[in-house]
């Protein structure tokens, strides 16, 4: 049977890169001390941030643990949002590889 509407052409993640942004505090000329490069690949990018969220819930909660009862509440507060935030890159990337549009195939 044919179909109405073809199928879509395959999504190549690969192609999508990161743009150069800076951020953080500045030196005295005011130049950033950090920055995203250009031309990442987006699909590392968003593997990266998925550690670096993990490692910032892990602190968090590791910090919490040594607090009084309210300090605590917002250091715990800040592992959840970490946690939700990681949930969300982390539901992409398993999109993108269920849907077939993993930037190796």
């Amino acid at each position: 049977m044919k179909k109405p509407v073809p199928d879509p052409p395959p999504f190549d993640f690969s192609r999508f890169k990161t743009r150069g942004i800076s951020f953080g505090p500045h030196d005295f000329n005011g130049k950033c001390m950090f920055n995203v490069s250009e031309e990442l690949c987006a699909e590392d990018a968003l593997v990266h941030a998925c550690l670096l969220l993990n490692c910032l819930r892990a602190s968090a909660c590791d910090a919490a643990s040594h607090l009084t009862a309210n300090d605590h509440a917002l250091v715990i507060g800040i592992a959840q949002q970490a946690e939700m935030a990681k949930a969300l890159v982390d539901s992409v990337l398993a999109g993108l590889v269920c849907s077939g549009r993993g930037g190796g195939e």
